[in-house]
């Protein structure tokens, strides 16, 4: 299952319009260029004035606003930012000038259907702009992210894919927040994949092999999951060859649901999820897309710094079928 090629041809029938704030950065330059010649979304970019180098040529599902209309928004601006603790009104003068402060602004008024950010702005700049101005989705309390992992032809995993949380975004989730990790990281395989998800918590210990506090943590987490979403295949604690090796869960889970094939696996911590997800993309040859976003009332995606023109047109393919 090539499953970039079915992003994309969805994401041409859904035709959603993107915003990139970063036109000064060459990668979105040439990415967008790629977006429109391959039709995938209409493209929204943010003229910064000087530092920009917008040799686009004109096109239909091309827009370029100018900074400078960012004005237009200042009263919409301060009355998001106007019971932060401290604020001085005069700040959102100059706060609101910031390309991305403008974007989440402008998706806010539905001018778009996502942003695309973080090839040249930190995690934290993404998020917090993310959350103070776009605000979380109704009734949820969390922001999350996901990587969605495929495998190359000849791969031992070829054809499999898998998603992984929460690899950016909180460092230690509460139970609550695990949970809520959990269903929306499997509504968004589902929804992504068009593949039941199978969803294992990981833990050190496999059904009480060992006994430690952090495993109540997961599987209270399980245990509210089960309540919020009965209808998903799920199960907990659960070492990791006992999710995703047969042999192995037959051994050390012979009653679980889970039968050594979980796709959607859901880390204790931000430091085990961010680390297995670099050991699967470099050591084990897994494509990696992400970190996927989640639990906002719009998308906002962060790129990787390090990402390259391909991250930002796969991310693009990933956005059109969430928005």
């Amino acid at each position: 299952m090539d499953i970039y090629s079915e992003l994309e041809k969805s994401a041409r029938k859904k035709n959603k319009t993107i915003i990139f704030p970063e036109s000064y950065d060459r990668r979105v330059v040439d990415a967008v260029k790629k977006i429109l010649k391959e039709k995938l979304a209409k493209v929204i970019l943010i003229n910064t004035g000087e530092k920009s180098d917008l040799s686009i040529k004109w096109h239909k599902n091309l827009t370029i606003i100018d900074l400078n209309f960012s004005f237009q928004f200042l009263k919409t601006y301060n009355t998001k930012v106007r019971n932060k603790p401290g604020y001085v009104i005069s700040r959102s003068v100059s706060e609101i000038k910031d390309p991305l402060t403008f974007s989440c602004i402008l998706l806010k008024k539905n001018f778009a259907d996502g942003i695309i950010a973080g090839s040249m702005y930190s995690t934290s700049d993404v998020l917090r702009n993310a959350i103070s101005i776009v605000g979380l989705s109704k009734n949820n309390k969390t922001v999350s992210s996901f990587f969605l992992f495929t495998f190359p032809k000849k791969n031992i995993h070829n054809e499999k894919i898998f998603a992984y949380a929460d690899c950016g975004v909180i460092p230690f989730p509460n139970a609550n927040q695990l949970s809520d990790i959990a269903i929306q990281t499997a509504n968004n395989f589902s929804k992504l994949t068009g593949i039941k998800p199978k969803l294992a918590f990981l833990s050190f210990s496999t059904k009480g092999s060992s006994k430690d506090a952090s495993i109540d943590r997961i599987l209270e987490a399980y245990e509210i999951t089960k309540k919020k979403s009965p209808s998903l295949v799920c199960d907990a604690e659960l070492q990791f060859d006992a999710a995703f090796v047969e042999d192995v869960a037959l051994r050390k889970n012979p009653n679980g649901k889970i039968k050594g094939n979980a796709n959607v696996f859901i880390f204790p911590d931000l430091n085990s999820g961010n680390i297995a997800y670099k050991i699967t993309e470099r050591i084990g040859g897994a494509f990696a897309t992400g970190p996927i976003i989640q639990g906002l009332s719009k998308p906002v995606m962060d790129l990787s710094r390090g990402c390259n023109t391909e991250d930002i047109v796969n991310m693009t393919r990933v956005i059109a079928n969430l928005s």
